[in-house]
């Protein structure tokens, strides 16, 4: 369903509820693959690797969900 405008309603979305959220992560969905290591980039740049489950995917969904 390319260019029906989805990538435009979630920045107008971000745009629009900018202050309920501290962050925004983009990640692609085009596979289980790229969402795993999309989620293990996260880990990565929030230096999530002190968690029990070192850089996986796990670990960046537990760290997405303490942030604030």
């Amino acid at each position: 369903m390319g260019g029906i405008g989805k990538t435009q309603i979630c920045l107008r979305f971000i745009e629009e509820m900018s202050d309920h959220f501290s962050h925004v992560f983009w990640i692609d969905a085009s596979s289980v693959c790229t969402i795993e290591r999309g989620l293990k980039g996260i880990c990565n740049i929030y230096g999530a690797q002190s968690s029990v489950l070192l850089g996986s995917h796990e670990s960046a969904l537990s760290r997405i969900g303490s942030l604030r």
